[in-house]
C-alpha cells in the first residue's frame, strides 16, 4: 500500500497515537522532514512528529488555512 502524501493544511489521521478513548488522533499536517511528517493539533499548538506510514486520509477530507507554514525546529531533528 502506498503511503499517502497529505499536502499542508489538510487534516489527516495519525494511526500511531491515540486520544484518551484509543481512536487515532487527527492532526494538521505542516510538513516532511528528516523521514518524519510533522502534524498539529487543529485548534494549534505544539507540533508531533509520526512516521510517514502512519498518515491516514479522513474518508471526508477537511483542510485549514496555514498562513506561514513554518519548518520544524531544528531541535526536534535527530
Amino acid at each position: 500500500m502506498p503511503i499517502y502524501t497529505p499536502t499542508v493544511g489538510e487534516v489527516v489521521r495519525d494511526l500511531a497515537h491515540r486520544d484518551f478513548t484509543g481512536n487515532p488522533v487527527e492532526g494538521v499536517y505542516m510538513d516532511n522532514l528528516a523521514g518524519l511528517v510533522y502534524l498539529r493539533p487543529e485548534s494549534g499548538g505544539c507540533e508531533w512528529t509520526t512516521a510517514p506510514e502512519a498518515v491516514q486520509a479522513l474518508p471526508s477530507p477537511r483542510f485549514i488555512t496555514v498562513q506561514h507554514p513554518s519548518r520544524p525546529r531544528a531541535a526536534d531533528v535527530a
